[in-house]
């Protein structure tokens, strides 16, 4: 455990969010100025928020995020859990060759 407090990014928190199940999403870039000449459907497209693809990078944001993969990862199994159906708790045994 470090002596010291470890600190948030503060830059990486003002432009990526981390969703409940570990997921970074940012704004993309392009949308602030110079439209005139942009399409209505790149205009439309580009108010949409995107999810890093790169597992790596997504991982690092984490990190410098200083969310908890933890809770993330318990999130991810309690939605696994509730997909299953309740019924099935365990399969039958299959007799034993003699």
């Amino acid at each position: 455990m470090p002596s010291v407090k470890m600190k948030t990014h503060k830059g990486l928190k003002k432009r990526f969010k981390v969703s409940a199940t570990g997921k970074v999403s940012h704004k993309r870039c392009g949308s602030s100025h110079l439209n005139s000449h942009k399409s209505g459907k790149q205009i439309r497209r580009l108010r949409k928020k995107s999810v890093l693809k790169i597992n790596a990078d997504a991982r690092r944001y984490r990190h410098a995020l200083r969310t908890r993969e933890a809770a993330a990862r318990t999130a991810e199994a309690a939605a696994h859990a509730a997909a299953e159906p309740e019924g099935q708790a365990e399969p039958a045994p299959t007799p034993a060759a003699e």
